[in-house]
C-alpha cells in the first residue's frame, strides 16, 4: 500500500461479505482486498469501501471514491477500465480465490463459485472475466490462517 495510508473498508459490509469469519480474519481479508485492488489498480489509494448483496448468502465488496478504475497488469499489458461495481465483484472474487481451497467443498470454495457464476451475468462480463484470469499471481492463502469452515458447522 503507497505511504502506509489507513485501509477503510466498512466493518458491517465486510460481516456481510464473510460472514462465517472472526473480527480479525475480517480484519486480515480487508487488507487482502486493498492489497488485491492496489495490485490491479496502480493509481489506487485506500478508500471506502461498501457491500452489495447478490442474494441472501452471497455479497461483495465494492470501492466507493471513484466511478471508474483502470485496471493495468504489467506482466500481461491488460489494461481495462470497469465500473466500481465491476472492479469490486473482480477484487472480491479473487480474493475468495486466495483463501478458498476450490478442492474441498466450504463456504468460502462455495461463494467464489457463486460469485464467478453472478460475474457472467454481470454488463461487463468480459472485462471481469479478463480480470479474473490474469489476475496478480500470488500463492492461496493457507488454511492455518482461515479456519476451515466444516469446523465452524
Amino acid at each position: 500500500m503507497p505511504n502506509h495510508e489507513l485501509i477503510m473498508l466498512d466493518r458491517l459490509a465486510l460481516l456481510v461479505v464473510f460472514p462465517d469469519k472472526t473480527p480479525l480474519e475480517r480484519l486480515f481479508l480487508g487488507f487482502l482486498l486493498a492489497n488485491t485492488a492496489s495490485q490491479l489498480c496502480g493509481e489506487y489509494r485506500p478508500e471506502q469501501w461498501s457491500s452489495r448483496n447478490v442474494s441472501g448468502s452471497l455479497a461483495y465488496m465494492i470501492p466507493t471514491a471513484a466511478k471508474t478504475y483502470s485496471v493495468y497488469l504489467p506482466e500481461t499489458t491488460l489494461t481495462a477500465t470497469l465500473s466500481a461495481d465491476a472492479f469490486g465483484l473482480a477484487v472480491t472474487a479473487i480474493v475468495f480465490a486466495r483463501i478458498a481451497e476450490l478442492d474441498e467443498p466450504n463456504a468460502d470454495a462455495f461463494r467464489f463459485c457463486e460469485l464467478r457464476e453472478y460475474a457472467l451475468r454481470h454488463p461487463e462480463t468480459e472485462l471481469i472475466r479478463a480480470v479474473l484470469a490474469l489476475q496478480p499471481k500470488e500463492e492461496t492463502i493457507s488454511s492455518s490462517l482461515i479456519h476451515n469452515n466444516k469446523n465452524h458447522h
